[in-house]
């Protein structure tokens, strides 16, 4: 897996999209860290990246978000901190929005309705 900054995570993930376009689906996962997940990060890695500290605002603890997306054996992810997160969300949902026109409309069945018997 690839760690990347927020700016190139979405460059990076507007690529697989276009890559999905012939074949192939993009899956994009968002978990926000917690303590427990932080320390287990920080144990691995010896530092945590840019945005991998918790930040306290007004009594109350803000986490960063962990940001993955694969796509057949590509793997991205990055760290987005809770200062730079609004941010992050109008860049991706640009991404979102400019390959939304891949997406297929799901096919349904119509269901018989079951008539009353009297």
């Amino acid at each position: 897996m690839k760690d990347v900054d927020p700016v190139a995570f979405t460059v990076e993930l507007g690529r697989l999209y276009e890559l999905s376009k012939t074949s192939g689906n993009v899956s994009v996962t968002m978990k926000r860290m917690t303590r427990h997940r932080l320390l287990k990060l920080q144990k691995v890695k010896k530092c945590l990246p840019k945005g991998g500290d918790a930040v306290v605002q007004g009594g109350l603890d803000e986490y960063p978000t962990l940001v993955r997306a694969t796509y057949k054996d590509t793997k991205i992810s990055t760290i987005v901190s809770p200062d730079e997160f609004n941010k992050f969300q109008t860049s991706y949902g640009t991404v979102i929005r400019a390959y939304m026109d891949t997406l297929k409309k799901k096919e349904r069945s119509k269901k018989v309705k079951k008539q009353k018997s009297t």
